[in-house]
């Protein structure tokens, strides 16, 4: 019985190495299904795929340590290593590769936000194709769900506070660039099935495109007013804050700045783009973090709480400061 749970008992604890050629097969095979037609099955599968090799990686760097390379291997493997580290694990490198995140973040978003209107051209072009554009109505609507998602991983990571203002006007531009896409994208899906259905329905198609299209415009002025609000209400209770904080030496003040610390955490933990979970916050956790341990140890006075009051007021100008760009009164 030893002999046989010994093998059963590897198997149970590397099964999922088998991921890794697994999911490198399903990548080419989805590729392949991609260009024979199949596009919808392909993505899908591609992206399982892809999946796949991610778990599998996690699970082979856990055995990787104990995989011993030839020693002349390993020399050169930590001088290349030793090297790569001194030249580009440098704060200068690290800042090149974050603005290359943001030119990258700039050249797919100008690609997508002309994607519909080149569908547009080969529509005009060949208007009885109706089925041929199912495919980019697919597109369209990949587009919608997974660009801000791609923007927020593409975020750099650097100067997080001098970095705010552009943070946030790429999350509302994403968003509004991936709204304008799902839009088309339904229209052009009404466009490709309904005349399938009957050609009856090809009368109604135009009226369709302009429902769609006002609802876009509808909910774009929407997310940007209620941008412009949180912006006016956030810039509203940072000035309050900061006045708790220069003034917290006095009795009763301490109360004071911990209620208006609460009221400004709400607005930093407000999503800008959505009023949902899946949006982006209005400034990332680390700051919000960083201030609110600042604040704790100014109300609870312990040591260096001004050197803490200092840094809390500043970094809360620099948000107040991004905040007044978008003020609106009437908003």
């Amino acid at each position: 019985m030893s002999i046989w749970y010994r093998p059963v008992g590897l198997v149970r604890a590397h099964w999922k190495l088998a991921f890794l050629p697994v999911g490198f097969v399903l990548n080419l095979w989805g590729n392949q299904l991609y260009e024979t037609g199949r596009q919808a099955v392909g993505v899908v599968i591609f992206v399982f795929s892809i999946a796949l090799i991610v778990v599998a990686g996690r699970h082979w760097r856990k055995i990787s340590p104990g995989l011993q390379a030839p020693k002349p291997v390993r020399r050169i493997r930590s001088r290349l290593r030793h090297w790569l580290t001194m030249t580009f694990h440098t704060p200068v490198w690290f800042s090149r590769r974050e603005k290359v995140k943001v030119v990258i973040w700039g050249i797919i978003a100008f690609k997508i936000s002309f994607y519909p209107l080149n569908v547009t051209d080969r529509i005009i072009a060949a208007p009885e194709q109706f089925i041929a554009r199912y495919g980019d109505a697919q597109k369209m609507l990949a587009f919608c769900l997974l660009f801000p998602y791609l923007a927020h991983w593409l975020e750099p990571k650097d100067r997080l506070l001098e970095r705010l203002e552009g943070r946030v006007l790429r999350a509302m531009v994403s968003r509004t660039v991936g709204n304008f896409n799902g839009a088309c994208g339904v229209a052009i899906l009404l466009y490709a099935v309904l005349p399938t259905i009957s050609r009856d329905y090809t009368k109604v198609l135009p009226a369709l495109a302009v429902t769609v299209a006002i609802a876009t415009v509808v909910a774009t002025h929407k997310m940007w007013t209620r941008y412009r609000k949180l912006c006016t209400q956030a810039y509203k209770n940072i000035q309050a804050l900061i006045r708790a904080l220069e003034q917290s030496s006095g009795a009763g003040a301490h109360s004071e700045v911990m209620a208006a610390w609460e009221v400004v955490e709400l607005d930093l933990r407000t999503r800008v783009d959505t009023g949902y979970v899946f949006g982006m916050r209005f400034a990332p956790k680390v700051i919000i973090s960083a201030i609110g341990e600042a604040v704790e140890k100014v109300n609870s006075g312990l040591p260096g709480h001004e050197e803490a009051r200092a840094q809390a007021v500043a970094d809360l100008k620099i948000i107040r400061g991004v905040c007044a760009e978008r003020i609106d009164a009437v908003a």
